[in-house]
């Protein structure tokens, strides 16, 4: 996504949380660019290495994601 500007719409894969963010974007520099999340209004700076591994330019991307990593936690916690 070599054309990012401000304003547009990415999805945030957040690992941690298992969730999906919809960020809008806020500054976009050389090296990096910063979404702004649409809820709770909390910044998020990313690298461009994050694109299309975290962050995603279609909500079910993230989701898959997102989902994939909550089945891989669940199977390392069966004993």
């Amino acid at each position: 996504m070599s054309d990012m500007k401000k304003l547009d719409v990415l999805y945030y894969a957040r690992l941690t949380t298992f969730d999906v963010c919809e960020l809008i974007i806020r500054t976009v520099a050389d090296d990096y660019f910063v979404g702004l999340d649409k809820r709770d209004k909390r910044a998020y700076l990313f690298s461009y290495d994050d694109l299309c591994k975290i962050v995603f330019e279609n909500r079910q991307d993230a989701l898959d994601v997102v989902l994939t990593a909550e089945e891989r936690s669940k199977d390392e916690y069966i004993l």
